[in-house]
């Protein structure tokens, strides 16, 4: 395990954490983009799946091809929903895992 899977793994730990918390904010955002309430909760889990496969010997390199695919999502999300300003952090993940996949 590297450093950079560390930091993705706990980055989309702490993101899946808070989907299945599912505060108000997060609910609404789900809404606003026009997801139902379900997706919340699929994103989480894919969120942890793949967290957790990026701690897996043989199988990090899925790990982190999941979450590139999740974060595409969340990309395409924002720029759905103009929300320009929010992608940089997503951005900053894709690179590293594009990276990782690529290693």
């Amino acid at each position: 395990m590297n450093y950079v899977n560390l930091i993705i793994a706990f980055a989309f730990l702490a993101a899946a954490i808070v989907n299945l918390i599912g505060p108000p904010a997060i609910r609404a955002e789900f809404a606003k983009w026009g997801y139902p309430g379900w997706f919340r909760v699929t994103v989480a889990t894919v969120e942890l799946v793949g967290s957790i496969l990026l701690f897996a010997p043989g199988a990090q390199r899925l790990g982190a091809l999941i979450l590139l695919v999740l974060t595409l999502g969340i990309l395409a999300s924002f720029a759905r929903s103009k929300e320009w300003m929010r992608m940089q952090y997503p951005l900053v993940l894709l690179f590293l895992l594009a990276t990782n996949v690529a290693a």
